[in-house]
């Protein structure tokens, strides 16, 4: 008789995620970017002529922002994308608005720039962050029970 030789199989490692942890990450999102949307309103008093438009700008992106993290939290896989662009295309209005006004508006050099290209990194950090967190990812996704 010949014997037989059981290879033992190895079910592959994936990483599956997490329902809770991805309601909880996208709340702290959701906290983090209307903070950051708050500390960038800071600025606009050394933004003179400014202030106004970027105002109401920070509120329609907090307001635009909340909307698609809800449409994220609600199984619309396509929130996630849309969102990711928007804080990118946000980033990318911002290159072109604040350097003008630093231009016209030299109050805003020192502490000011710092505070504004930190915000700028934290919105690309959400954004990066949001597209590749897998509790998220599978949060997201429709088919989820």
């Amino acid at each position: 008789m010949a014997s037989t030789l059981s290879i033992p199989t190895y079910r592959r490692f994936r990483k599956r995620g997490n329902r809770l942890m991805g309601k909880t990450w996208l709340l702290l999102l959701f906290i983090s970017l209307t903070g950051i949307n708050f500390a960038c309103s800071l600025i606009t008093p050394f933004i003179g002529s400014y202030g106004p438009m970027y105002q109401g700008a920070l509120f329609i992106a907090t307001f635009w922002e909340g909307l698609l993290l809800a449409a994220v939290w609600h199984r619309q896989t396509w929130a996630r994308f849309v969102l990711a662009a928007f804080l990118f295309g946000f980033v990318l209005g911002h290159f072109i608005v604040v350097p003008d006004a630093l231009l016209r508006y030299p109050l805003l050099e020192g502490q000011g720039i710092k505070l504004v290209v930190l915000l700028f990194v934290a919105n690309i950090f959400a954004a990066v962050f949001l597209l590749t967190s897998v509790d998220i990812r599978w949060l997201a996704r429709p088919t989820n029970d």
